[in-house]
Formats: structure tokens, sequence, C-alpha cells
């Protein structure tokens, strides 16, 4: 039986606002989804530097183990900036580009 008679305020808001959930909520999933395989992509590039990381590790142990010691322990003796003269004292080209 189905009902003829006209529905109200209420009810047709009540289909509006469900429609308008329903439709919110598929563009939710659709956008859950899109991050989803975003996030896969990301773990799937990091994955592939798992190898390259492991061979590094153990490059820098091999290092340790012989006596190097690491970068970061390693004394860095900041380089003396050369002088215009110091470059024409040890024989390099004159301000002219003519050696000496």
């Amino acid at each position: 039986m189905q009902n003829d008679a006209p529905r109200s305020y209420f009810e047709r808001e009540r289909d509006r606002l469900v429609t308008e959930i329903a439709e919110n909520i598929e563009s939710l999933i659709g956008s859950t989804n899109a991050a989803n395989r975003k996030l896969e992509e990301h773990i799937a590039v990091g994955r592939g530097f798992e190898s390259i990381a492991e061979l590094w590790g153990r490059f820098s142990e091999l290092m340790a183990q012989s006596g190097v010691p690491p970068v970061s322990a390693r004394a860095q003796v900041p380089k003396k900036e050369s002088s215009t003269q110091d470059k024409y004292a040890a024989g390099a080209e004159t301000p002219h580009g003519a050696a000496t």
C-alpha cells in the first residue's frame, strides 16, 4: 500500500539530509582509499632503500672494525681559505693570466 499523501517538511528534510550524508560518506571513502594508496606507495619506496641502508650499515661496521672512525667522530678541520697572494706564491697564474 503506497501512501499518496504529501510528505511533511520533516520527511523531506530527513530524506535530503540522509542523501547528503550518504554522498559525503562516499566521498570520504574515496578520499580514504586515495590516501591509503599514497601511503602504500610511500611504504614501497621506503622498502626500496632497506637494502641500501643495510649495505651502508655493513660497510660502516667493516670500517669501524678496521679502525677507521666514523665520519661524525673525525675531527673536522676547517680548510684555510687561500688568499690571492698564496695562490701566486705557489706558482699559480698571475692576476694577468700568465703563469709565473
